[in-house]
C-alpha cells in the first residue's frame, strides 16, 4: 500500500465578519424614545452602546431619502446612526448659540462707542447684545424646528428606531424590558455586522 505525502500547504479559513449583537426596537414618540434612552443609559448601558437613525442628509447618502421604512432599516447594517443628544447638551448648545452672538454683538457696540461717557458705553453694549441675542435666537430656532421635523418625519414614515449593543444575554433582556416599558414596538435581538 502507497501512502501520498500532504503537501505543506498554508491553508487559513476565510475570516469570519464581525458581528455585533443588539437590541432594536421602534418608537412612535420621542418622548417614549428619550425615556428609554434614560433608562438605558441607568442601567448598565454606556452611552457609546445606544445610538439612534442618523440625520436627514445620512439617511439621503445611504437611502437616497431623508426618512426611512423603519423596517427596512431596523436590521440593515448601513443603516446610519448616531447618538442621542441629552436634554442638558441641548441646553448648553441654546445657550451658546445664544449667548456667543449676544456677546459679540454688546462688546462689538461696545468698542465703537469708543471714547464716550460710560452710560452711552452700557447703552450700546445692551443694544448691541440684544442684536446679537437675536441672532442667535434665530438660530436656535432654526436648528431646533430641524430636529423637531426630522423626527415628526420620521414617525410619519413609521417611526424612530433605537439600538442597543448587548454584549451578552443577561443585558439582552435589561434592554428589552427597558424599552417594552417604554412603549417600544417590535423589539428583537439580532446580530448584525
Amino acid at each position: 500500500m502507497a501512502y501520498v505525502e500532504a503537501s505543506n500547504t498554508n491553508f487559513e479559513p476565510a475570516a469570519m465578519p464581525a458581528t455585533t449583537r443588539e437590541v432594536v426596537g421602534l418608537f412612535l414618540s420621542v418622548e417614549d424614545l428619550q425615556e428609554a434612552v434614560r433608562g438605558l443609559e441607568g442601567t448598565s448601558f454606556p452611552r457609546q452602546d445606544i445610538s439612534v437613525m442618523g440625520s436627514r442628509a445620512d439617511l439621503m447618502d445611504v437611502f437616497g431619502s431623508k426618512t426611512v421604512d423603519p423596517h427596512m432599516a431596523m436590521d440593515n447594517a448601513d443603516t446610519p446612526r448616531e447618538a442621542l443628544p441629552r436634554e442638558e447638551e441641548k441646553s448648553i448648545g441654546a445657550g451658546a448659540i445664544v449667548g456667543v452672538p449676544a456677546y459679540i454683538g454688546a462688546m462689538a457696540a461696545a468698542l465703537s462707542a469708543g471714547a464716550v461717557a460710560f452710560p452711552a458705553i452700557v447703552g450700546a453694549a445692551v443694544i448691541g447684545g440684544i442684536g446679537g441675542g437675536s441672532i442667535g435666537g434665530t438660530l436656535l430656532k432654526l436648528f431646533g424646528d430641524r430636529d423637531t421635523k426630522h423626527y415628526e418625519e420620521q414617525i410619519a414614515r413609521g417611526g424612530l428606531l433605537l439600538w442597543v449593543r448587548t454584549p451578552d444575554h443577561e443585558r439582552e433582556d435589561i434592554a428589552v424590558d427597558v424599552m417594552r416599558a417604554n412603549h417600544a414596538l417590535e423589539v428583537h435581538v439580532h446580530d448584525i455586522a
